[in-house]
């Protein structure tokens, strides 16, 4: 997810800028020296106050926008791949991205007209081995168990444990979507899936 407002981090001595982030990776933008491609490096920056340190690999650094005189630095975009993080960094990693996506999620519906609110925000927490399946198929719902996952490409799997209520909200939300918001609604509910601890319920209050 691309970050409205880049992170302040530090890799190091060199302060860098989180501008994009997922479960598996981090694009930051530099002007200092990092770690050349390759190399193992600590990143380290906080989330609604909450410390963040991730151990990462750089995979690539490539010049973003070149110095135009000498007292100008030249900007550079590296990608991180995180190898390891604590539990509680990447439990705030994960809250982190979450919210991106549920904040992105409710602007799209804002710009709508007579979709449910924040019907992705009220997914159960994926604990199960159970999943429902839902896909959109020439206007109508099919759905369907299954012990895998994966997100279809017309439609979102779900824990089998969602509360029908909020299903048929999805659903609504889903179909009435442009391409942006279902790519949103389809992340949020890998997010709600995926590992043990889930997201959170939040209900809406009008």
């Amino acid at each position: 997810m691309t970050l409205v407002r880049p992170l302040v981090a530090r890799i190091g001595s060199a302060r860098v800028y989180v501008t994009e982030a997922s479960l598996s990776g981090l694009r930051v933008a530099h002007q200092s020296n990092i770690p050349s491609e390759g190399s193992i490096c600590g990143i380290v920056f906080e989330w609604d106050g909450i410390p963040v340190t991730l151990e990462c690999r750089v995979t690539r650094s490539t010049l973003f926008k070149a110095a135009r005189s000498a007292r100008e630095k030249s900007v550079y975009h590296a990608g991180l791949e995180i190898v390891r993080g604590g539990d509680a960094s990447m439990m705030t990693l994960r809250d982190m991205i979450t919210g991106i996506v549920a904040r992105a999620l409710d602007e799209q519906k804002a710009n709508a007209h007579g979709i449910p609110p924040i019907a992705a925000q009220t997914f159960q927490t994926g604990k199960g081995t159970l999943f429902l399946k839902y896909e959109l198929i020439n206007g109508a719902w099919r759905h369907s168990e299954t012990k895998r996952p994966e997100q279809p490409m017309n439609g979102f799997t779900i824990s089998a444990e969602e509360d029908p209520e909020h299903v048929a909200m999805l659903c609504e939300t889903f179909a009435n979507a442009d391409l942006e918001g279902q790519a949103l609604i389809k992340l949020m509910a890998e997010l709600s899936i995926s590992k043990a601890e889930g997201i959170p319920t939040r209900r809406y209050f009008p």
